[in-house]
């Protein structure tokens, strides 16, 4: 197995981890589709360097991400602050879900950059190359994905950045 597609599982493993010990029931993966690929509401970015080159997505959907904040606040917010605090949420919950899965390895030759954090609206991405792979997830809760974008796709990965 290449290292960018044991990275990918484990980080599904991990992600998948870290939201039932927030509480996120019901979670299952939604099956492959023809459909185009893009972006949930709220997205983190990591840059991937080292054993593997290019960028891991965590991306929710709007549901999600107030729900995560509720989760994942010490002190009871309202919902108005869940959603503020969502953005946050979700880039910190993506450093922790990637941190957990460099853990998993052996050897220590994969490096994480800073979560940079997108907000869109179904924002649609252009790949459609097998450099990308690709989960979508489901619960009660709220939807998410995990997509892994590979540096030889350099042009993909400009565009989630000018996003």
């Amino acid at each position: 197995m290449y290292p960018e597609d044991q990275f990918f599982q484990v980080f599904i493993s991990t992600s998948l981890h870290y939201l039932n010990g927030l509480g996120i029931k019901g979670l299952k993966p939604i099956p492959d589709s023809i459909g185009s690929l893009y972006l949930e509401d709220v997205t983190a970015f990591i840059q991937l360097s080292g054993a593997v080159q290019g960028g891991m997505l965590f991306t929710v959907d709007q549901a999600l991400s107030g729900i995560l904040a509720h989760q994942y606040m010490i002190e009871d917010i309202t919902d108005e602050e869940a959603a503020e605090f969502g953005v946050e949420v979700v880039a910190e919950i993506a450093n922790v879900i990637s941190g957990n899965s460099l853990t998993e390895r052996d050897e220590h030759d994969i490096f994480l950059g800073a979560p940079l954090v997108i907000i869109t609206k179904k924002a649609e991405l252009q790949s459609k190359f097998s450099s990308v792979l690709v989960q979508r997830f489901e619960s009660e809760s709220g939807n998410f994905q995990c997509i892994y974008i590979s540096s030889t796709n350099k042009l993909e990965l400009a565009r989630i950045l000018a996003i």
